[in-house]
């Protein structure tokens, strides 16, 4: 007896299918990972420079870090109340032209307080100023795609099934009576011939 094999062909692999699974739990956990860290990074940034703007108001040392609080911690939560209220389809413009304007003022202070320190005369000092200025927008954005990355998505609204219409009710004709038939001739009693005959002759 002879056994038979049968032998198959491993499949080479082209590199067409899919080599990260985006729905996979460690990687969004990466992905908020990141944006957590880089969004610590943008307020500790900018929390420094508001800490000059804070110094010019001539608030006491154990006060400074109110100014950063009361400008950069509304950022974050009104661009968190916005993303909220877009999940129940409320449009938020005003709330947006709020975090505009937070988001401008914070920037701007930013950059003129490395202005102020150092100068715009050289490109280092000019790329300090940028990037100080860059830490607000970050917040903003960083703020914006963690919403978006730990909530669910908006999922579009059902189309509302078509209501049927009652079919009509059909007019029926009224159906012709049925005629004698042979079963009835039948029970008909027949003539009498014969006394008629009888009486032609009386």
């Amino acid at each position: 007896m002879t056994r038979v094999t049968k032998t198959t062909r491993k499949k080479h692999r082209t590199g067409a299918a899919e080599t990260v699974n985006p729905d996979h739990i460690g990687w969004h956990r990466a992905i908020v990972a990141g944006v957590v860290l880089t969004l610590l990074a943008a307020v500790m940034t900018s929390w420094n420079g508001l800490i000059y703007v804070a110094e010019q108001q001539l608030l006491h040392e154990r006060l400074l870090w109110l100014t950063p609080v009361m400008i950069d911690i509304p950022l974050i939560v009104l661009t968190l109340a916005r993303g909220a209220l877009r999940k129940r389809g409320i449009r938020a413009r005003r709330l947006l032209v709020g975090i505009l304007a937070l988001t401008i003022f914070s920037s701007g202070a930013n950059f003129l307080h490395t202005v102020a320190e150092t100068g715009f005369d050289s490109i280092p000092a000019a790329l300090g100023a940028l990037t100080n200025a860059l830490a607000p927008w970050l917040i903003l954005a960083m703020t914006e795609v963690l919403w978006l990355v730990v909530t669910k998505p908006i999922r579009p609204p059902r189309p509302r099934a078509k209501q049927r219409r009652a079919p009509r009710a059909r007019k029926r004709k009224p159906r012709p009576e049925p005629g004698p038939t042979l079963f009835d001739a039948e029970d008909q009693e027949e003539p009498d011939m014969l006394g008629a005959l009888r009486e032609n002759a009386a």
